[in-house]
């Protein structure tokens, strides 16, 4: 015999990401818990796309294939 699951609401309802974690609570209430090491790993890896994208637009300005 198959049932069904009763679809109850889990409180606190938790969003993750690759930062930062949300808890929202059944009155309303929000808490927010943020991952630095995640944050600071994520900005730091936009800083070096950024620079090598500049480095290789700065070579091929000139004509020259980027250096390695």
């Amino acid at each position: 015999m198959v049932t069904k699951k009763s679809k109850k609401t889990v409180w606190p309802k938790v969003t993750r990401g690759n930062h930062l974690t949300v808890r929202t609570y059944e009155d309303g209430h929000t808490e927010l818990e943020w991952d630095d090491d995640a944050l600071l790993l994520e900005i730091n890896t936009a800083i070096a796309v950024y620079l090598a994208k500049q480095k290789s637009k700065h070579w091929e300005k000139y004509g020259i294939k980027e250096r390695k």
